[in-house]
């Protein structure tokens, strides 16, 4: 556990009110608006089995094979008849006789008959009239004879053809993420290869003329813009691609250009900066222009949430914009609410919705104000929930590392307390 997840401050980001015209939605209504205008890629392409984890299956991919496809020996010992051995006993053991030897890869051998057993290895095929597998351990042997001192029942220590999985079972659904397990399968029916959805083409624009990329000279008044790799890593890990990421400052044609350029190209355009009230906060102006020339909808400009009240989303013909705070934290705040289902979605997934589960809180957090909801970066480990307070007020985004999970207090929530059950959204 990472100590910075106790430490305790007060959240000192400024209020900003939101003025009349851009009317606040609930975090889950904006998101609804944003998975109804969510379309999923049309496009699929084929990917080898070893590139495919984390993708999305585009087909249902039915098994053409029995698992497994002959009856399998299970253990190193002797394959034989179930009835041969029915009455053995240590005072009367069953005396039979060695006909075969059989290997894993093998061909099927030669039939047994009353009175015979096959030496067989774990992996071989059962021979035909064997119906069971006395361990090695369990017999006496001089390499043409086998004596067995007690019974065992038919199928004991082998499977047989199709026990695991019959002909025309499902491997995989159309939307399911596919992981190791699921590309075993496919690999055991011969496969090398597997159709996937393509993946959401993302384009990133940082915005602000304070921003300067990592690398070059902080001049005075200056910062290094740290949402672009904040952002652009969680892309990555989602297997997006992503087309561009860009930084500009607060010039509104210089703006207008690009992002239109990137809409044009892009299932989803995210912006960072810009998105609040001021005289330089020029995305919501740009954004309703270009809404207003393409033919779509601004869905929402703000939202009732902190951090990330500052959010807006619209929806143009081909594409999805999603215009985030400048703030680091409340970028990757917002980015992980909105932004990850959205792009779930977009990429063939029927899985995408945010999971909600109950925690337990185990160090303290202050009260809300009566018209503020808190969304609170934490730490969730088992049913137990750590908060992060600090990355609110301060905006460290390194604090983000130690955190997989949302805390939801509603809003004119009491002092939280050490012990008390909250709402955790898993992010």
């Amino acid at each position: 556990m990472n100590r910075a997840l106790h430490s305790f401050a007060a959240d000192a980001q400024p209020h900003v009110s939101t003025p009349p015209e851009r009317e606040s939605l609930p975090l889950e209504e904006a998101l609804e608006l944003l998975l109804q205008r969510t379309p999923t890629v049309a496009e699929s392409e084929e990917v080898p089995l070893f590139d495919a984890d984390g993708r999305i299956c585009f087909a249902h991919m039915r098994a053409e094979l029995p698992q497994p496809p002959y009856n399998r020996v299970q253990v190193d010992g002797y394959a034989l008849r179930s009835s041969d051995i029915a009455s053995a006993t240590a005072e009367r053991p069953a005396m039979l006789l060695v006909t075969q030897h059989l290997y894993a890869g093998d061909a099927p051998g030669q039939p047994l008959e009353p009175g015979q057993a096959a030496r067989v290895t774990t992996g071989a095929v059962l021979p035909p009239g064997a119906d069971c597998v006395v361990w090695q351990e369990d017999t006496l042997a001089d390499g043409q004879t086998v004596v067995i001192s007690r019974s065992l029942a038919a199928m004991r220590n082998c499977r047989m053809c199709g026990q695991d999985m019959e002909r025309g079972s499902t491997l995989a659904e159309s939307g399911d993420v596919l992981h190791s397990g699921t590309l075993s399968l496919l690999a055991g029916q011969g496969h090398t290869y597997v159709r996937v959805f393509r993946r959401p083409r993302v384009s990133l624009l940082a915005t602000g003329s304070e921003l300067v990329l990592p690398g070059a000279p902080l001049p005075q008044g200056g910062v290094y813009n740290i949402s672009s790799t904040l952002l652009g890593v969680r892309l990555r890990k989602m297997g997006t691609r992503i087309l561009r990421m860009m930084t500009r400052g607060d010039n509104r044609q210089a703006l207008q250009e690009l992002l239109a350029e990137m809409l044009a190209e892009s299932d989803l355009v995210i912006t960072t900066g810009g998105a609040s009230v001021g005289p330089k906060d020029l995305v919501p102006g740009i954004a309703s222009e270009i809404v207003a020339e393409q033919g779509g909808s601004m869905l929402f400009q703000s939202l009732r949430l902190k951090p990330g009240s500052m959010t807006l989303a619209a929806a143009l013909p081909q594409t999805l914009l999603l215009g985030l705070s400048g703030n680091p934290v409340a970028a990757a705040a917002t980015f992980g609410l909105l932004a990850v289902p959205v792009l779930k979605k977009m990429g063939g997934a029927t899985r995408f919705a945010p999971l909600r589960q109950k925690a337990v809180a185990r160090n303290d957090f202050g009260s809300c104000r009566k018209d503020e909801r808190r969304i609170v970066l934490a730490r969730l480990e088992g049913r137990d929930v750590y908060f992060a307070r600090d990355a609110q007020r301060m905006g460290q985004p390194a604090l983000c590392d130690d955190c997989n999970c949302f805390v939801d207090i509603p809003a004119g929530s009491a002092p939280l307390r050490k012990g008390m059950e909250v709402d955790v959204i898993l992010a």
